[in-house]
């Protein structure tokens, strides 16, 4: 038998209807191998990311709480008409992804997102985000965040398929979407999501461009 090196497909690729992804944020530890992972597969620039951990204490509470952010590929993605130049546009497992050649740096999509997924690349000045590593699914591999992660804490899979192993895990587990009255029907689906999280999800992992390293900014919640 051929020995397979570790970075060639390890399946076949995967048909989907309706991709998505399971975040499980009891088994999350903050360890920022999703991010990292992302930014190394993506060449993601410096100072952005499009995988991002919040860390997040809440007041009277001894630990801190993690959250994985990253594109909700919205099924009502409100990012899609907002562009000008049809640059934003759904494949049709339905993640939504950049066309890179059509985008001309408007900032529309940014400001109609309302998970604040979308960001310009500052070397390029071309809209940018997670799309669910399609050039490593389409070859049978696992996004590079959920390869990545060492707790299991994010699944990749069909939201429609009923056989699937992670849309199993998620309706046993009542997983729900971010911040669902926003409307836009995320498919991202989180399992431990509390409503203090939702409110207290902003700030968390910043570039100080002075010192050049991580720093964690902590959210209180209610």
């Amino acid at each position: 038998m051929a020995e397979r090196l570790p970075w060639e497909p390890s399946g076949k690729p995967r048909k989907m209807k309706r991709a998505g992804m399971v975040i499980d944020l009891r088994r999350c530890i903050g360890c920022h191998a999703c991010s990292v992972s992302c930014k190394t597969e993506h060449d993601v620039a410096l100072g952005v990311f499009r995988t991002r951990v919040r860390y997040l204490e809440r007041p009277k509470a001894t630990q801190l709480a993690f959250l994985p952010l990253l594109c909700n590929h919205c099924e009502d993605a409100p990012c899609i008409p907002a562009c000008p130049t049809e640059a934003m546009n759904r494949k049709e497992d339905g993640r939504v992804v950049v066309e890179h050649t059509k985008c001309n740096g408007n900032t529309d999509c940014i400001a109609a997102c309302p998970y604040d997924a979308i960001q310009l690349d500052p070397q390029t000045g071309i809209a940018d985000k997670c799309d669910l590593c399609t050039h490593r699914t389409d070859v049978g591999m696992d996004p590079a965040c959920v390869a990545a992660c060492p707790t299991d804490t994010l699944r990749f899979g069909d939201l429609d398929d009923p056989n699937d192993e992670a849309m199993q895990y998620a309706k046993k587990h009542n997983a729900r979407g971010l911040r669902e009255d926003s409307g836009a029907k995320p498919t991202v689906q989180y399992i431990g999501m509390r409503p203090w999280k939702e409110d207290a999800c902003v700030g968390g992992v910043q570039l100080n461009p002075d010192e050049d390293e991580v720093i964690y900014v902590q959210s209180k919640g209610e």
